[in-house]
């Protein structure tokens, strides 16, 4: 149980800094709306998938702790953090705009991408794909085995 606590604090860790990072995207982008004149405007679908990013992080973080001293919620909370892992995944083609920008090359062939977007597709394949689609089904399948949903069924605070 608290090796589950320590990778959902992690992998909750590694998500809230997703989340930042995306967050400063959007406040960048934001300020060079403003020098540019274009008005205020807010990129609210990036925004919104950073705070959906921060929330998930957050959940992980606090399913984690929870699971430290095994609480009746922390089980719920892992299930729910697995969830808005997969979904962030989903929604991650649509709101990052790494892979859009590779995507624009204007070529179909691999070997016109250079290395820095090479970088850039391997990282977001890393961080937005691969950790949530291999963390989440496991965390599904552990926390929906019978000996996890006794073991957080039985007087526990």
């Amino acid at each position: 149980m608290i090796a589950v606590a320590v990778f959902n604090i992690c992998f909750g860790d590694l998500v809230i800094l997703m989340g930042l990072f995306l967050a400063l995207g959007v406040a960048a982008f934001t300020l060079e709306l403003l020098r540019l004149g274009g008005g205020f405007e807010i990129p609210v679908a990036r925004a919104a998938f950073a705070v959906l990013v921060l929330a998930t992080g957050i959940v992980g973080l606090v399913a984690g702790i929870g699971m430290l001293k095994p609480r009746r919620w922390a089980r719920a909370a892992s299930l729910a953090f697995a969830g808005l892992l997969i979904m962030s995944c989903v929604l991650s083609f649509f709101a990052v705009p790494a892979i859009a920008s590779i995507g624009t090359i204007g070529t179909s062939d691999l070997r016109a991408i250079d290395a820095f977007d090479l970088i850039r597709l391997a990282l977001f394949v890393a961080i937005f794909i691969a950790i949530p689609v291999v963390y989440a089904p496991i965390l599904g399948i552990v926390f929906n085995t019978r000996a996890w949903k006794t073991a957080f069924a039985k007087g526990m605070a």
